[in-house]
């Protein structure tokens, strides 16, 4: 609608596509030169068949309007367009549906079918309709008239031998049937009816007709065999052209097969989307034309469609913070394919692109280091994962950044309002194929345990396919939900979890409580507040709390990697020979202990200390602070200046804000900042002083004058207030108690030096709190000299890339 201002596309209910006979020429190229990940689909695509998906779609290709092509073209556009809006603008819709052809697209946006394996189907799926009537031979042609049903008009189609292909609107119905009939009729309907709009179309073949009973036989075949990629589940959110819909799991695989030869109920579609948006919902077009629109317009439904980048960026909507697109590129931009292990001599060598695409489960690349069985569970294809870095640094387009070249990156949750951790978790499950290698984190929040419930809410409702567990020493009830909702017993009948679960641990105590199950009196105790079932209780009454365990040191001191690691090693060990003696051995990898991975983080900044981490027998690594200094991060780009000129001896420990009264430290930034300093020093005041009002004029000054930037009372005032922030417990507990209220003050000023640091205001540099260890100092060693050294220059797939081929290089005695 000209004029129309629209709510932003984060806020939009369903998304929609159109189908053959909407294609255009030149369709998708300006999202195609702008966003890397529309380049990354129309690569995919065109490796899934082997044909250049792009030049058929920019430049004046004949192919565009045959069948077989046309499908295959309009879907990758679609696709491509659809994720770029749903990484950098924000769209998440709860609900799809599709035109015909449209349909699919649907699915793959909704998860219900991989990307590639679709891509191949409808080129099949093009190709069988293409021949199952000679060139030529079909036609079909859209009818408008007002109240066309009740007319009379469709008796005349039918007895001229012609079907009804396509229900669109109330105005208007497609029809299909052998050439000459086709044609036959318009003379026949301009007689009968004088103000009925006779428009032939531009598709090659009679769809939606029982002449397409050949194709749909050979499209029920193909099916068949991508049967094991469906998601029927997913597949609930789409409307079905076949029944006019949502499609119903039991028999999705069914509908989708009938749709060939059946018409299109669109205008029933229509309905049951709008009723599922509800009033005022916001419906978006996505493909490349308005063909969709007028139809909801004759039902009373306003859509918004977006066929460009201009319309993208229109009125109402803007890129998400975190995902500002690329600056805009004369050419796709170069996609080196996985190769070998670089040759014998430098590391810089190593320095190659990863690809960057959104593919189908990959296999383990037997040339990195790691395990196989870890790349198996994970979906990844190395044995490297990025962690979840807190105060969302570990954004969104990190993640899918990484599992678009097969990689594994958790979103990081720590210190993030919940409502925007539920809004990048539906942007990742709408951006991602359903077999994407990707997770999310959750960190303990001491001071708000009910927060980590609530977390634990959103991944189980989520669907959350992976979860890095840090800063807990044992299973939680909150933990223990997160492992037992969704078990269900596999096709052997052993209990098969809805996620997998990486634990960080520190010491090898810690380690023992998560080789164990779920702590009985918890899982009883969820099971009696409705949190679990009696099934999922049952079935993991003899499974680990976790599939992974991350060995990481902790920072405050105490055993190093070298120490630790082969410590819990043993541990598991030992676990996994109990479980096995009780079980009668051949347990598989989800109820033996013994066969929990084991892997290593912290201080994983270069080959070679990735080398060493897996020479320690670790069966993966995962890293942390050097992602921090990547394109990807969400940061200030001050921060990234600062951190990419950092050495080695740059970095120090101050206080932890989950674990301050501990004596917890975290490891941080000292150049270009006093934080650490005056973080030590609050630490000092708090535990000499344990109350504001003890302190002296001239410490509190200058503590209001350069840390806070506030008067004390008048801050505890407003975290008092603050219910969010802080637990009812916490706050009455502070009310109380003099020591408790300046310990919720000093955990402010650790948390608010963090946001300024992610804020970037140059004034409060001397404040930053940036996390990042002597880690990252390494690295910005090994790569000083290489493209590598400057952060505009890297992307965190290609840093994983790095390491891992340096460390095998390493392995190998070549490094």
């Amino acid at each position: 609608m000209t004029g129309q201002t629209w709510p932003p596309l984060s806020r939009a209910d369903v998304v929609v596509f159109p189908g053959q006979g909407s294609q255009r020429q030149g369709m998708g190229q300006d999202f195609h030169q702008r966003f890397p990940a529309a380049r990354a689909a129309f690569e995919e695509a065109s490796d899934a068949i082997g044909i250049d998906i792009g030049a058929i779609c920019f430049t004046d290709d004949p192919r565009l309007h045959v069948t077989e092509f046309t499908q295959p073209c309009l879907l990758t556009m679609e696709i491509a367009v659809f994720r770029v809006l749903a990484a950098e603008f924000g769209l998440a819709p709860r609900f799809f549906g599709g035109h015909s052809l449209g349909e699919l697209t649907a699915l793959v946006a909704a998860g219900a079918l991989p990307f590639a394996p679709a891509v191949r189907l409808v080129r099949a799926r093009g190709g069988a309709m293409q021949e199952a009537v000679p060139a030529d031979q079909g036609a079909m042609a859209a009818l408008i008239l007002d109240d066309i049903a009740e007319s009379g008009a469709l008796d005349l189609v039918t007895a001229a031998g012609v079907e009804v292909a396509n229900h669109n609107s109330p105005k208007q119905v497609v029809i299909s049937g052998l050439a000459g009939r086709v044609a036959g009729l318009r003379p026949v309907l301009a007689d009968a009816h004088p103000d009925l709009t006779f428009i032939p179309l531009r598709i090659s073949v009679p769809a939606h007709s029982q002449l397409m009973r050949p194709a749909g036989e050979r499209f029920s075949a193909r099916l068949a065999e991508v049967a094991g990629d469906l998601d029927a589940l997913r597949a609930a959110s789409v409307v079905s052209n076949a029944t006019g819909e949502f499609h119903d799991p039991r028999r999705f695989a069914a509908d989708l097969a009938r749709q060939i030869t059946s018409p299109v109920r669109w205008l029933d579609d229509m309905r049951t989307l709008a009723a599922a948006a509800g009033p005022g919902g916001h419906i978006v077009e996505v493909g490349p034309r308005a063909a969709l629109a007028s139809f909801f317009r004759a039902v009373g439904v306003e859509t918004r469609t977006i066929t460009t980048v201009d319309e993208a960026f229109g009125l109402g909507s803007e890129p998400v913070p975190r995902g500002e697109p690329a600056a805009p590129a004369a050419q796709p931009a170069p996609v080196a394919q996985p190769g070998p292990v670089a040759q014998p001599g430098s590391l810089a060598q190593a320095l190659q692109p990863a690809p960057i695409a959104m593919a189908a489960p990959v296999a383990h690349d037997p040339e990195f280091p790691g395990s196989a069985a870890w790349c198996r569970a994970h979906r990844a294809r190395i044995a490297y994962a990025a962690g979840g870095m807190g105060a969302g640094v570990g954004s969104a387009r990190l993640v899918l950044r990484m599992a678009g070249t097969g990689l594994l990156g958790y979103l990081g949750t720590s210190d993030v309002p919940l409502e925007r951790v539920a809004a990048e978790l539906a942007r990742l499950r709408a951006a991602l194929p359903a077999h994407a290698p990707w997770g999310a984190n959750i960190t303990r929040a001491p001071w708000h345990p009910r927060r980590d419930e609530d977390l634990v809410d959103l991944l189980v409702r989520g669907e959350v396919p992976d979860v890095e567990v840090a800063g807990f020493t044992e299973p939680t009830a909150a933990l223990v939900r997160l492992r037992l909702a969704g078990l269900r017993p596999g096709p052997d009948g052993r209990p098969r979890p809805a996620r997998l679960m990486l634990v960080k641990v520190a010491h090898p105590d810690a380690a023992a409580r998560f080789l164990a199950p779920p702590p009985p009196a918890v899982a009883a105790d969820l099971r009696a507040r409705g949190l679990l079932t009696a099934e999922e209780v049952r079935l993991g009454a003899n499974l680990p709390m976790a599939d992974d365990l991350c060995v990481e040191p902790w920072a405050g001191g105490g055993p190093g990697l070298l120490e630790l690691l082969p410590a819990v090693r043993a541990v598991r060990d030992r676990a996994g020979a109990g479980a096995d003696a009780a079980a009668g051995g051949g347990v598989d990898v989800h109820q033996a202990a013994g066969q929990v991975r084991v892997g290593a983080a912290g201080g994983l900044g270069s080959p070679r200390a990735v080398a060493a981490a897996f020479a320690l027998g670790a069966e993966f690594v995962l890293t942390g602070s050097v992602n921090q200094c990547t394109v990807e991060a969400d940061t200030s780009d001050l921060v990234k200046d600062l951190l990419a000129s950092a050495g080695v001896a740059d970095f120090t420990t101050a206080p932890d804000v989950d674990s301050f009264e501990l004596g917890g430290r975290v490891p941080v930034l000292r150049r270009g900042g006093l934080f650490a300093a005056r973080a030590d020093r609050l630490d000092e005041l708090y535990r000499r002083h344990g109350e504001l009002a003890a302190l002296c004029a001239e410490d509190r000054q200058r503590l209001e004058k350069d840390l806070f930037r506030c008067n004390l009372d008048d801050l505890w005032q407003e975290l008092s207030a603050d219910p969010d922030r802080w637990s009812a417990a916490v706050l009455a507990g502070a009310r109380e108690d003099v020591r408790q209220r300046m310990l919720l003050v000093v955990r402010w000023y650790l948390a608010e030096s963090t946001r300024r640091a992610r804020a970037g205001d140059p004034a409060e540099t001397l404040n930053f709190q940036v996390r990042g260890g002597p880690a990252l100092g390494a690295f910005n060693d090994v790569v000083r000299g290489t493209r590598l050294a400057g952060w505009r220059d890297r992307h965190v797939d290609e840093l994983a890339g790095f390491l891992m081929r340096g460390a095998a290089e390493v392995l190998a005695g070549r490094g």
